[in-house]
């Protein structure tokens, strides 16, 4: 099992980009932790988060079966892109992991390659 430290990686974002961090999970095969949640954030209810942490199992758990079709190597990192959020899941193994949320406009200030890619396919 991979050593995960997601407290670390919280102190990192949040000198990175500031109030730009909306949130930080962890979670492992038993139990997950709201390791960081922006205030303006805080109003999920304990049934939302667990449905949350329960899709990023799934997605954690189809980590090897990526791996397999698609024949890169590991798979460390899955994006989503939201209107209003970013979120990347860090995968560690196929039920331990650290999920990340970012202002949309934050993450993109920090990736002008994907702002760029965005704008060429008429998506942004």
């Amino acid at each position: 099992m991979s050593q995960v430290y997601p407290y670390r990686l919280a102190d990192f974002l949040h000198e990175q980009v500031g109030d730009g961090l909306r949130s930080v999970i962890y979670y492992d095969r038993n139990e997950y932790e709201v390791v960081f949640v922006r205030e303006d954030m805080d109003d999920y209810e304990g049934g939302e988060i667990d449905d949350i942490v329960a899709d990023l199992w799934a997605d954690s758990y189809e980590q090897a079966i990526r791996e397999d079709i698609r024949r890169h190597g590991a798979l460390n990192c899955t994006v989503w892109l939201f209107d209003d959020a970013i979120e990347m899941h860090f995968v560690a193994d196929e039920r331990q992991g650290v999920a990340v949320a970012l202002d949309t406009e934050t993450f993109l200030a920090q990736s002008s390659f994907i702002r760029q890619c965005l704008g060429v396919a008429g998506l942004e």
